[in-house]
This record gives structure tokens, C-alpha cells and sequence, in this order.
């Protein structure tokens, strides 16, 4: 009898064990749980162009029984009695963040204090972090932030897009934030007195700040003062403002991403397309045309006017071919680029099938295919005298070395 239960209690201590290995450092977690350890883990280190991101390799983390599902009917009383976290040495912290993150949106519920407090903290990693998966992981969830919270991003026209407002109006704005938080006026304040702060706080959410930290910054600002606001009128201005506020993040992180070069984050400028793509709809097709132009100086210089990475090109071809009609020949211009040379989905594609060689080009049949489809011609022709023709009869001059 005792031999028999022996075995039995090694089998199932066997068998436990094994569950608990392939447990997820996220399983059983509530959003504000995972958030918390991931500040325990994550630190924002150095400070403007040498901000970096931190992991740390001893933590408080979440105890594994509060996590394991065996134990969830009782996890309230284990937490209480041998408490919720422990402090370990983490065998990969960058990994168990990540399995975080993956995790974090699907636990946020569309609350928007959880929504803003998981965005921010996504901003951070998409913007500053080394590794591009956890950067990719992070650019997902930001979006999944705004689908959640129902916040359009990416609408067009785009003439204004990303446009900061003057320093002064933000003076102005941020003093009124300043005067008339929670945590400074008086606890009686009379309902007409926070008429200015509600006015400053449409103000300072009205445009996107200038600066990539700022606007995180903003986020985290208006988070706060979200949660701690007594006053039902002025938590809806607030909440109006942080809404505002995650828009401008999100499209700032995005445009940075796409608008970048650098042959370590092909994966990651990729996410962004998509993630650009997916919020703004086909319009968004020569917005990313303009965004992820060279200037004329760096042309000038010998840059490629887009990113030369294959995959890059092939996803900007995928994309304007899926145009029809006006769209095909629509040019956006961003503010502070007015000297940049506009170009539209239908120049792209057929400066492309032009400029790249027959025998070796991965993109040239690509593009003859997306431009045929986009044209809603009958037939898929080779011959690319065709694009010649059509773009002669456009009036667009014939790239050089092509005739």
C-alpha cells in the first residue's frame, strides 16, 4: 500500500512538475499583474539620441503557483499566506518580457486605463529597444491598443500629419495642465474654475509633440491624471485628451519606424507597413510612399530615394498594386517636406519595372504584375514598352538607361 501511493505521489509530482515547465510566465495573469512585472524587469536607461532599454536579470516576478493552473481555485490564499511574487534570477529577461507582451493586450479589455498604461509601456520598447522581435511584439500590441479603444489613426488628408503645435499654444497649454491637476487645486474647486483645465487639456492633446519621448511622456501624464481625476465632466475631458494622445504616439512610433534605414530592422520597418496599412486603408499607400522617401540632398548624395531592401520593396509593390482609379495617381506631401519630389503609387510601380534589369531583378515581374492588375489591363504583358507608352502619355519623363 505505502509502495503503490509512493508511486503514485512521484507520478503525480512528475506530471506537475511537467505542467509547470511548459507554463507561460503569463498564464493566469491579469493585465495589472503583467504590467507590474514588467516594470519590474524593464528600465528606461540613458537619456535623448543614447536612450536605451534596460533589463534586469534579478527580479520580483510572479510566483509560479499564482501562475500555474492546478492552483487557481486557491491562488487568492497562497497569495496571501507565502505572498504573490518572489524575487528570482531571470535565465532570459528579455524573453519573459516579451511572453508578457504577447499576453498583455488580450488582457487589457478595452478599459482605457489599462489601454494607455499598456500602450506607453509598448511605446518605449518599439522606440528604443535592441531586439527586433521584441520591437515587432511591441508595434503589434500598440495597435491592438487603439482597435480595442475604437481610435482612428492615419486619417486622411494628410497635410497636417504629425504637424507639432507652436511652442507657445503649448506654454499656454501646459501651464493651464499645470494649474488645474488634481493634485493642485483645491478639493472644493467650484465646477466653472475647471472650465481652463479642461480647455488645456483639449489643447495639449490637440497636436502631436515634437519629440518621439515627449509624446510617450504625454501619454503617461494624461494616465495619470485620468486615473486620480474626482470630477466625472473633467475625467471625460481627460479621457477625450488621452485618446487623442494615444493617436498621436501610436502614428509618431509608426512614421519614425518606416521612415528609418537600418539593415538590422528590415522585420521591424516590415511590422510598421502593415500596422500602417491595416489602420489607415488604402489611403495610407502614398503616405507611405511619402514618408519613407529620401530627402533630395541624401538622393543628391547617392541614397536610394526608397529603402533597397528586396522585401521592403516587394511590400510597397504588394501595396500599390492593390490600388484602382485616382488612388493610383494620388501624391501626399508631409508637412516639413514640401521640397521633397512627390511621387504616386502608379510612378512607383512603373519607375520600377524600368529602372531594374531583366535577368536578375526580383522585383521587376512583381511590379509588371501589380501594375497590370492596378491598370485592369486584360493581359499580363512582359514587353515593357508598354510602360514606356503609358508613362509618356502621363507626361512622366522615362528613367534614364531604359530605352
Amino acid at each position: 500500500m505505502n509502495r503503490t501511493f509512493h508511486r503514485w505521489g512521484l507520478f503525480a509530482l512528475g506530471w506537475a512538475s511537467l505542467a509547470l515547465g511548459a507554463c507561460s510566465v503569463a498564464d493566469n495573469l491579469a493585465a495589472d499583474e503583467m504590467l507590474v512585472e514588467v516594470d519590474n524587469i524593464v528600465q528606461l536607461g540613458g537619456s535623448g539620441a543614447e536612450r536605451t532599454i534596460v533589463y534586469s536579470e534579478r527580479a520580483d516576478v510572479t510566483a509560479w503557483y499564482m501562475r500555474f493552473w492546478l492552483c487557481w481555485p486557491i491562488r487568492g490564499p497562497l497569495g496571501w499566506m507565502f505572498g504573490s511574487r518572489a524575487n528570482e534570477k531571470l535565465v532570459a529577461p528579455i524573453a519573459h518580457v516579451r511572453e508578457l507582451l504577447v499576453e498583455l493586450p488580450d488582457e487589457t479589455g478595452g478599459d482605457l486605463l489599462l489601454c494607455a498604461l499598456t500602450a506607453s509601456r509598448l511605446a518605449w520598447l518599439a522606440e528604443f529597444d535592441a531586439s527586433v522581435q521584441t520591437r515587432v511584439v511591441a508595434i503589434d500590441g500598440m495597435v491592438q491598443m487603439l482597435q480595442q479603444l475604437e481610435l482612428a489613426a492615419f486619417v486622411p488628408p494628410y497635410a497636417t500629419l504629425g504637424m507639432p503645435a507652436s511652442a507657445e499654444q503649448l506654454a499656454i497649454a501646459r501651464a493651464g495642465l499645470q494649474a488645474g491637476r488634481p493634485d493642485v487645486r483645491a478639493a472644493d474647486a467650484p465646477a466653472a474654475s475647471l472650465l481652463p483645465y479642461r480647455e488645456a487639456l483639449r489643447s495639449v492633446a490637440a497636436r502631436p509633440l515634437a519629440d518621439a519621448e515627449a509624446r510617450i511622456r504625454l501619454v503617461e501624464e494624461l494616465t495619470q491624471l485620468f486615473a486620480t481625476e474626482p470630477d466625472p465632466e473633467t475625467e471625460a475631458a481627460v479621457a477625450s485628451a488621452l485618446r487623442a494622445a494615444l493617436v498621436h504616439m501610436t502614428e509618431g512610433v509608426l512614421l519614425r519606424i518606416v521612415d528609418g534605414r537600418a539593415a538590422d530592422a528590415v522585420l521591424v520597418r516590415l511590422a510598421a507597413m502593415e500596422q500602417i496599412r491595416r489602420l489607415g486603408g488604402p489611403a495610407t499607400v502614398p503616405l507611405l510612399l511619402a514618408a519613407m522617401a529620401a530627402s533630395p540632398a541624401a538622393i543628391g548624395s547617392g541614397v536610394p530615394r526608397f529603402d533597397a531592401d528586396e522585401l521592403v520593396e516587394l511590400r510597397l509593390i504588394h501595396y500599390c498594386g492593390q490600388l484602382r482609379g485616382d488612388a493610383l495617381d494620388t501624391i501626399v506631401t508631409l508637412p516639413g517636406r514640401t521640397d521633397w519630389v512627390g511621387l504616386s503609387a502608379a510612378e512607383f510601380l512603373s519607375t520600377t519595372i524600368l529602372n531594374e534589369k531583366n535577368h536578375y531583378s526580383k522585383l521587376r515581374t512583381p511590379a509588371l504584375v501589380a501594375f497590370t492588375w492596378a491598370l485592369s489591363r486584360p493581359r499580363l504583358d512582359p514587353d515593357v514598352e508598354w510602360v514606356k507608352q503609358w508613362r509618356e502619355a502621363h507626361q512622366l519623363t522615362v528613367p534614364a538607361g531604359t530605352r
